[in-house]
């Protein structure tokens, strides 16, 4: 009897600190659950069980992703000064410098100023030609600068505040989150993407006395008698105008045309356009065929890829370019959209692969407390420029937490030591 006594209490007592340990855990994890991060009640779809845990690992995030990582303060800092200057700009200067740059690390000169000069040589360069950019699905203009430097520019279509319903890739190409995907890729340490940045031009001042026949082809008045362009590409429509403001001028971003020899792929995360669904779609298990057929690199920059298209929601990134065999981030204008959304698909390379980049990681963390958001509002402040709603900027950090979540849910399932990648990136 006495053995079995003592072998019922032991097991009472084993049962106790269980319960103790579970309760003050629950406690604790609860206890850190602000209402600013809360999981917005929109109609999602649940039914996958892997949307389902990554939720339930976003309610239970340590503490740590909630407050401002101070590491993150000197970077922050040296990240500033490379786009604050009060120097002149010497735009044949910075032309010279941004067009023999030779790097393996980033596309252009991000250091003593150099970015900061590049956005206004971008800004404020005069335009010798404009022409019509055909190439792609929508109006866009060819700029080329005194010195032959080209632009791409992306007119505005609509306000701020305008909201994008439907689904991810609908709506017309928002110029804002050409410039927004930019600075968003700078505080990511993401350097593969073409300086961008907010620029007006006057339709009579700069576009009429510089523009070829093609473009005055494709310009019309308006009821007001504004000379309006409707472009050419392949949606172009004569009833979708680009018509000038009240001062005469068409705002909207201004990108750097890159004179750059890319290899093009499709991607294997790419929407079908229609309601037919992807293989990826339907089967969570999609990444192990994936692999067989790239480079862990490779699968690695497609995650990082997906990370940035989700802050953004950017739902279009149906194939990708490649130059010193990394990806760079063209044609981001089908991001924020709408600020209440998050579409999770958009990480499918993630929570399907279940593999990050350990620096990608260690960047994520460093950005946590609403230090993305703001970096993104000083660097843009420097230009002059508003890009996004508050709206905007809480949807970042809201996804950003989600990522958190994602990278935790993987964790969970296969540990650290398989989930985070050294060496190949």
């Amino acid at each position: 009897m006495s053995m079995n006594y003592a072998f019922g209490f032991s097991l009472f007592l084993l049962v106790l600190v269980g319960l103790n340990i579970y309760f003050f855990y629950t406690l604790n994890t609860k206890a850190i659950k602000p209402s600013t991060f809360n999981v917005p009640s929109l109609k999602l779809d649940l039914t996958t069980s892997v949307f389902k845990d990554i939720y339930e690992y976003l309610n239970y995030l340590p503490s740590q992703y909630r407050v401002k990582n101070q590491k993150f303060i000197p970077i922050q800092k040296n990240l500033l000064s490379s786009f604050h200057t009060n120097s002149t700009t010497d735009s044949k200067r910075i032309w010279e410098e941004a067009e023999t740059w030779s790097s393996e690390e980033s596309l252009f000169p991000h250091k003593n100023g150099a970015s900061g000069q590049i956005l206004r040589a971008i800004q404020s360069s005069q335009i010798a030609l404009v022409d019509n950019a055909p190439k792609g699905t929508q109006l866009k203009l060819l700029l080329v600068l005194e010195g032959n430097k080209k632009l791409y520019f992306k007119p505005k279509r609509y306000q701020l505040e305008h909201v994008i319903n439907g689904n991810i890739y609908a709506g017309f190409d928002r110029h804002n989150s050409e410039v927004f995907a930019y600075y968003l890729a700078m505080v990511l340490n993401y350097k593969w993407i073409p300086p961008s940045t907010i620029r007006r031009i006057h339709i009579d001042k700069d576009i009429i006395p510089s523009a070829t026949l093609g473009l005055r082809k494709t310009m019309i008045k308006n009821e007001s008698g504004s000379l309006c362009i409707y472009g050419k590409c392949l949606y172009c429509k004569m009833n979708e105008t680009i018509c000038p403001d009240k001062n005469g001028e068409i705002e909207g971003a201004a990108i750097l045309y890159l004179n750059k020899q890319f290899r093009t792929h499709k991607s294997p995360w790419r929407r079908s356009y229609t309601h037919k669904k992807m293989e990826w779609e339907i089967d969570n298990d999609f990444c192990k065929k994936v692999s067989g057929s790239l480079s862990t690199k490779r699968l690695l920059n497609l995650i990082d890829v997906a990370i940035f298209d989700f802050l953004i929601q950017n739902g279009d990134r149906h194939r990708y370019e490649v130059y010193k065999d990394q990806i760079v981030l063209l044609d981001n204008g089908k991001g924020l959209g709408n600020p209440l959304v998050d579409e999770l698909d958009i990480l499918a390379p993630l929570y399907q692969c279940c593999i990050v980049s350990s620096s990608t990681w260690q960047n994520l963390e460093l950005l946590s407390g609403g230090s993305l958001s703001e970096t993104i509002k000083l660097l843009s402040a420097f230009q002059g420029s508003k890009l996004a709603t508050e709206d905007h900027y809480k949807a970042v950090e809201r996804r950003l937490m989600k990522i958190y979540a994602t990278v935790q849910y993987c964790i969970g399932k296969y540990g650290s030591a398989k989930v985070f990648k050294n060496g190949e990136y």
